[in-house]
């Protein structure tokens, strides 16, 4: 439940992404934030947003989500290969 209108949820940056952010941190958010705001908070170039974003272990193509208190969120950049 949330404290405050805040919620906790931790964040996983993968690969190249860790230029932004750390592998893993905790962060203490208002409720009703979206991934968008993780974006944002981290200054992810709009450019690098085009990612694979797992909440809770699935897939999320909706940077708009939602998020709640507890959600653990993966943020991998894009796979690419020849």
């Amino acid at each position: 439940m949330s404290n405050n209108g805040i919620i906790s949820v931790t964040v996983k940056f993968f690969a190249t992404l860790r230029e932004y952010g750390p592998a893993k941190e905790t962060l203490k958010i208002p409720e009703d934030s979206n991934i968008n705001l993780l974006f944002e908070k981290y200054k992810i170039p709009r450019e690098e947003r085009r990612t694979i974003i797992m909440v809770n272990g699935r897939p999320h193509r909706d940077q708009n989500t939602i998020l709640k208190d507890g959600d653990i969120i993966a943020i991998f950049p894009p796979i690419g290969g020849g």
